[in-house]
């Protein structure tokens, strides 16, 4: 079924897509911040100290979507980014920029002018925040970067069409880095008679658009065809189980927001809908009693241009 994600995913595509009661009453940021626990389990670390081992100790990061700040402050607490570090965050949605900015200063960072910065004796964070759709920034700037995240939003875009420009901004030798890539699998248990046509039924939506269910692999051929080398890559499932009947942080949440955003996209496509309702309160009652468990098959991959 795939996620409801993205910060270029997470906004850029999902902001078309209808909602659920439920989803309207959550909003937006407050799912990206339920789901900071699970994506702290699901980042490949592997993948994600290649990326850390690459980084120039002073380097010029951007992330496109960066949503409210999660993986910034991810990097920053755990200490993975180098000594002199110019960081831009860019979202389509300047909620999550304002939500980030808030995060952050709560976490340490000081207010200069429009930026963000942490100072310490070994280290100096600078962080620039823009507000822009992710394809059309990375195509009309000059600038230019060491390194680009796209954390959870690569299955949200054209890849053909946008991966080029923003391979564009990294200077020769320059890192790509796109963590929580989903690639086409969703599992529920227990399972229920309707999950396949559910999961391929949510699938076709996805393919109807600009993004991809098979977004993780589609990437790896993309750098394949550009000679871009791939560095790493490894999976970074979303795996969010029930223990003694309840689950971890707002963890029960975010599963409600999956199904919030399931419905709001099939609620009147999937082939029956008295059995979709079914399904569909099935799994609420499986949350609030503390026995859904739910899958989502991801990669992690990074990326080095020639």
């Amino acid at each position: 079924m795939g996620r409801c994600d993205g910060g270029g995913r997470t906004t850029a595509g999902y902001g078309r897509r209808k909602r659920a009661d439920f989803n309207e009453a959550m909003t937006f940021q407050q799912y990206l911040d339920a789901k900071r626990t699970v994506d702290d389990r699901a980042l490949n670390r592997r993948v994600l100290a290649r990326f850390q081992r690459e980084l120039p100790d002073t380097a010029r990061l951007l992330e496109i979507g960066a949503g409210i700040g999660t993986m910034i402050e991810r990097l920053h607490s755990w200490d993975c980014l180098p000594k002199q570090v110019q960081y831009t965050a860019l979202d389509i949605d300047p909620r999550n920029i304002e939500f980030a900015r808030e995060r952050l200063r709560e976490r340490g960072f000081k207010q200069l002018g429009s930026e963000l910065r942490f100072e310490r004796s070994d280290q100096s964070i600078t962080i620039r925040f823009e507000v822009a759709d992710a394809v059309a920034f990375t195509r009309r700037t000059n600038r230019r970067w060491d390194a680009l995240i796209g954390h959870a939003v690569a299955d949200l875009f054209d890849l053909g069409s946008a991966l080029p420009a923003f391979l564009s901004v990294l200077e020769p030798g320059g890192l790509c880095y796109f963590p929580i890539t989903f690639d086409g699998g969703t599992t529920f248990h227990p399972s229920h008679e309707l999950d396949e046509r559910v999961e391929r039924q949510y699938h076709q939506h996805m393919d109807t658009g600009a993004g991809s269910s098979e977004a993780g692999r589609r990437l790896l051929a993309e750098f394949r065809e550009r000679e871009t080398t791939v560095l790493a890559a490894g999976s970074s499932d979303w795996l969010v189980y029930p223990e003694n009947g309840s689950y971890a942080a707002d963890e029960g949440m975010f599963l409600r927001y999956i199904l919030g955003t399931i419905e709001g996209v099939l609620g009147d496509r999937v082939e029956t809908d008295d059995e979709f309702s079914d399904w569909l309160a099935a799994r609420h009652r499986q949350i609030e009693d503390g026995e859904l468990t739910y899958i989502a098959h991801q990669f992690d991959v990074l990326a080095k241009m020639p």
